[in-house]
């Protein structure tokens, strides 16, 4: 597990580093520039000429240390102040002097006016030109950025971008904002960018991530205690696959426990037979069917594993009944429509069930409606319940527009989670897992590969395979949307982003469990 953090949680962090552990500002500053230094030298083991383009808080004065520290290295380096060199932080104007008193780096002064400063080499048409440097540091801007760049800086960030130098980001590329991931006007992309301490959000979220490239973080002595407290978003990483749930030797199906999927309608067998499988490739132990009469045969060719109950055109209360006392965790709604008997499917279950529960897509958006909204508290105060929706769904539930639900897809989430006492998991490119509690997850696996008819519903079907064996609603929720993610991957990966099936990520989760299973025995 790993966290991701805000701008303003970033600068707590340093100024309690700072000033209740005594660790000086500039020996962190020193650390960064270490830190990033050392990773463009492993991408430059003959070393090359870098350009340092600095701007005047403390990360131009992390840019200022990476050049001295690369030039002590063999690397051909040179500076660039963007801005009034009078408005430079105190730590700044420090490895600005340092510089000029060890004078082997050339430092130039890029000021609005340009009058005796440094002027840039210009192209064809007239735009400033950074050319000829193996590896530009972007040390512009950090984490502070709150407003769109515009003048001499917007003409610094365009250079960078059209320059075929590698790009070194250092904390967060120039223009992304630390929180939203948006481009402020315009940002460098990076090939690769250092971060300090933690990951900050912007730089996971879309559309920051697609400039910063290649990330990695850095620990430099940043001090928050013991760990950012427990409000604060994380994700998952390849470690958190010790967390699937123990497979007993001794075990057998019921061991592993029973799904009831309540999925499936009249030309819509797919939902139906895709969380079926999700459910059983989880691991599940038996999966029964609750589907319409017409899927009957579809679901015995697709399916033969499962046990299959089906309904007409009345409502199957009997069945239903029967099936929620055979469950261990039931999953309703994927492609089960909103008619008549689906409404009523759906109300029974939230006034009876009391087994775990998860809740997708059709059953999304019956509760959606009006009159049945109060039914998803009710039933979350009741039992554990995991909600699937995709965006769209979500904006419906909410009552709220696609765009406010992704600029506020933390504060919404959570604020579903919490006033209907349900996990919420908030699809998209970004997907994000909220609980009743504020914890919120981040998931940072998966593609555009995904974007096809199907997936949701095997995510689902995860999720139920996962809270069927034992795990905790929200754990359940952020490991297997982490696990589906990562059998995306591997479908993108064989087959490209643009012919992955819903089917490829049935075929790619046993590979994805298999390297859990072997990470826990230790073998890789």
């Amino acid at each position: 597990m790993e966290y991701l953090v805000t701008a303003e949680q970033m600068k707590t962090y340093d100024r309690n580093t700072i000033q209740e552990t005594g660790i000086p500002s500039l020996v962190l500053m020193e650390r960064a520039a270490y830190a990033t230094a050392m990773e463009i030298m492993k991408r430059f083991p003959q070393s090359g000429s870098a350009l340092a383009v600095c701007g005047c808080g403390n990360n131009g004065g992390d840019g200022f240390a990476v050049a001295r520290i690369l030039k002590e290295h063999g690397f051909a380096a040179e500076c660039v102040l963007v801005g009034d060199r009078a408005k430079c932080s105190v730590e700044t104007e420090t490895q600005i002097r340092i510089l000029e008193r060890q004078g082997n780096v050339p430092v130039h002064f890029l000021t609005p006016e340009m009058e005796g400063g440094f002027c840039p080499e210009r192209d064809e048409e007239g735009n400033m030109s950074f050319s000829g440097y193996d590896i530009i540091v972007d040390a512009l801007f950090g984490i502070g950025l709150s407003r769109n760049l515009a003048g001499i800086c917007l003409d610094t960030v365009e250079a960078i971008n059209r320059s075929d130098a590698f790009t070194v980001a250092v904390d967060i590329p120039s223009g992304i904002h630390a929180d939203t991931g948006n481009v402020m006007g315009c940002a460098v992309r990076a090939d690769l960018t250092v971060t300090y301490g933690y990951c900050k959000l912007g730089m996971i979220l879309y559309p920051g991530t697609e400039y910063t490239g290649e990330l990695l973080v850095k620990k430099i002595g940043i001090w928050n205690g013991e760990q950012p407290d427990e409000q604060t978003v994380f994700y998952y990483t390849k470690e958190d696959l010790d967390r699937l749930p123990q497979r007993r030797n001794d075990g057998n199906k019921g061991t592993f426990g029973k799904v009831l999927v309540i999925a499936g309608s009249h030309n819509m067998c797919g939902a139906c037979q895709f969380a079926t499988l999700g459910a059983y490739r989880m691991g599940a132990g038996l999966v029964r069917v609750l589907t319409a009469e017409e899927n009957r045969t579809a679901m015995f060719q697709a399916v033969p594993e499962a046990v299959l109950r089906t309904y007409g055109d009345s409502f199957p209360e009997a069945e239903l009944a029967e099936s929620l006392e055979w469950a261990d965790c039931v999953l309703a709604g994927p492609g089960i429509g909103t008619s008549e008997v689906a409404k009523q499917i759906m109300e029974y279950l939230c006034h009876h069930c009391t087994k775990p529960l998860v809740i997708d897509a059709d059953g999304i958006n019956i509760l959606s409606l009006p009159g049945y909204r109060p039914l998803l508290k009710e039933v979350g105060e009741r039992t554990s319940v995991v909600i699937t929706p995709h965006i769209g769904e979500f904006s419906r539930l909410m009552d709220e527009s696609v765009l406010h639900c992704k600029e506020e897809r933390f504060a919404l989430s959570a604020q579903c989670a919490r006033d209907n006492k349900v996990c919420v998991v908030c699809k998209d490119a970004r997907t994000v897992v909220a609980d009743m509690y504020g914890h919120c997850y981040l998931n940072v696996s998966g593609d555009s590969g995904m974007a096809t008819g199907g997936t949701g519903d095997v995510l689902a079907g995860i999720v139920a395979g996962l809270m069927a064996q034992g795990m905790d609603a929200f754990e359940a929720a952020c490991l297997g949307t982490y696990l589906h993610g990562l059998a995306g991957n591997l479908a993108s990966d064989a087959k490209t982003t643009y012919s992955v099936l819903a089917r490829d990520l049935l075929d790619k989760l046993p590979e994805v469990l298999k390297e859990a299973v072997l990470r826990k025995h230790h073998t890789i």
